[in-house]
């Protein structure tokens, strides 16, 4: 009976993912190198224009160093574009924590920042990392909060020296986007990323 209900659940959510995944208009591309797969899609919204990618690619670093260098949150300012502040303000435990980050955005995008939450989970030879805004009062100024944001980080161990990491994003930054941006920045801005973080400065 258990055994049911488990295979039961598993369809329902790989119905809910098919779903998921068929109301998103997404656009496919492959990076100039041909290491990394981008799909993307950008909507206009009345908060503003919402960004939705996934973006793939193997990277020549370990599982295991990548899982200590994701879990400490200043370095992820090197990995990620514009990003001049990455710091931990909250230990919650091995695998949650809180972390504060800070965008000097390219203009006409005003600067921002945002509040994330994240959740680490280890299976075997995959880890994922998940970030999500959350409300919080942390070094409030002048620049916009974003309260839209969600990263989620997959690696998987291909073999003792290769990971292949994908990125899943969803956000809504802060200001207006203008178009030019986003068609320059796509695909190779989201492979960046994953490139920079194999790096590991």
């Amino acid at each position: 009976m258990n055994r049911i209900k488990i295979i039961s659940s598993l369809v329902i959510l790989l119905i809910s993912y098919n779903v998921f995944s068929q109301g998103r208009n997404y656009k496919t591309e492959i990076t100039k190198d041909g290491k990394a797969t981008v799909k993307y899609e950008t909507v206009k919204e009345k908060e503003g224009r919402h960004f939705y990618y996934s973006a793939q690619r193997n990277v020549n670093a370990s599982l295991d160093k990548l899982d200590a260098y994701l879990s400490i949150s200043n370095n992820h300012k090197n990995f990620l574009e514009n990003t001049p502040i990455s710091e931990e303000i909250r230990k919650i435990s091995d695998n949650e924590w809180v972390t504060f980050y800070l965008f000097d955005a390219p203009w006409p995008i005003p600067d921002s920042d945002v509040i994330v939450k994240f959740n680490r989970v280890k299976k075997d030879n995959k880890l994922v990392f998940t970030a999500i805004a959350i409300s919080d009062d942390y070094k409030k100024s002048d620049v916009y909060r974003i309260t839209n944001y969600k990263f989620v980080y997959e690696l998987e161990k291909v073999n003792a020296d290769t990971t292949k990491i994908t990125i899943t994003a969803d956000y809504i930054p802060a200001g207006f986007v203008p178009v030019f941006l986003i068609n320059t920045w796509f695909p190779e801005g989201p492979a960046r990323i994953i490139s920079n973080l194999g790096v590991m400065k």
